[in-house]
């Protein structure tokens, strides 16, 4: 992370981590990864949390994060395995305490994230009228911790629920230090206000090489954090990965089932790393003339579904038999993208 290495995407798991459900944690683990995911933090609430998350490590692709608060031992427990802690260093305790958890992190080669939230902000800066001011100052206070025990391989996040203090908090630590920046809008609320929020905030950030990682925070499911994100650091024109889904809103003319299509087909098209452009049109006049710029797509009319490729139709097929034929063509379609690269 950091430096000349691409923006990195992340999530946080949503659920407590146990015994009971650990073969399916491994399982939606790597089903993350096949996302986007390039991190996914855990929060670390207790020593059998830390010994399950180490235990974790050892057997997905993906690094995996451990968000600790207050308890050092925690932090020092989770460093066994876990490459990356988030912590404050300022709640963490004494400096003694602090000391032993760099000296731990430095020993693993572990990374530490440290976390500035405008609303937990230290109680002596809360009534700050410049919060984005408060929120730098707050920063530095728990960089002089890490600089004083002699610890460098550190990013930071400011984060807040208001658009412009996000964005301001991170120019102001971007234009005075050269660590990498996690970006987010805390608390951004459901998916829709959520995404609007966070691509607000960061496409400014990133555009101007501000961020090394970024977590859109919905209060929704993994999968549309990943998904939001992906589509925002493309639209930073910081690449893409995978699948570029294109598809119409849907009108009274609409002959092909656009929403329940995307519904059953999404999730399989994001799983793919290639880099194509697939269109889910409800007509044949969004179809195959306003989608031709799509690599492959997929519209109907009737009892029949028209499967085309660059705006040329290859397929007409039942419309029982399209989920089965577009896949195909999209398969198809990928093996010669490889095979070109």
């Amino acid at each position: 992370m950091g430096g000349s290495h691409p923006c990195r995407l992340q999530t946080m798991w949503k659920q407590p981590l146990s015994d009971d459900s650990y073969a399916d944690t491994v399982r939606r683990v790597e089903l993350l990864a096949s996302f986007g995911a390039e991190l996914l933090r855990f929060a670390v609430p207790d020593i059998e949390t830390a010994q399950l998350l180490c235990k974790l490590q050892g057997e997905v692709s993906i690094p995996l994060v451990a968000d600790i608060h207050f308890d050092h031992t925690l932090a020092l427990a989770c460093l066994e395995n876990v490459p990356k802690i988030r912590i404050n260093p300022g709640n963490i305790g004494s400096e003694e305490k602090i000391r032993e958890v760099v000296e731990k992190a430095a020993a693993k080669g572990a990374a530490i994230r440290v976390g500035v939230n405008a609303g937990s902000l230290p109680r002596k800066m809360r009534g700050e009228i410049d919060i984005a001011l408060a929120m730098l100052h707050a920063a530095e206070e728990e960089l002089e911790i890490l600089e004083r025990v002699g610890f460098g391989n550190v990013l930071f996040s400011l984060k807040s629920s208001d658009i412009k203090t996000t964005v301001r908090a991170n120019e102001l630590f971007a234009e005075r230090y050269d660590y990498p920046l996690h970006l987010g809008v805390t608390e951004a609320g459901p998916p829709i206000q959520g995404v609007v929020k966070n691509t607000a905030a960061l496409v400014p950030l990133l555009e101007k090489g501000i961020g090394s990682t970024i977590r859109v925070s919905l209060s929704g499911a993994c999968e549309d954090e990943l998904i939001a994100g992906r589509e925002i650091i493309a639209a930073a024109g910081l690449g893409s990965r995978g699948v570029n889904i294109v598809s119409c809103p849907r009108c009274g003319r609409a002959g092909f089932d656009v929403h329940g299509f995307i519904e059953r087909a999404q999730g399989r098209l994001l799983a793919l790393d290639t880099p194509i452009t697939v269109a889910i049109m409800g007509c044949v006049v969004n179809g195959p003339e306003e989608a031709r710029h799509a690599d492959v797509g997929i519209t109907g009319s009737g009892r029949k579904a028209l499967i085309f490729r660059s705006g040329a139709i290859v397929r007409r097929v039942d419309d029982g038999e399209a989920e089965t034929a577009f896949f195909e063509e999209v398969e198809k379609l990928c093996r010669e993208r490889k095979g070109q690269r």
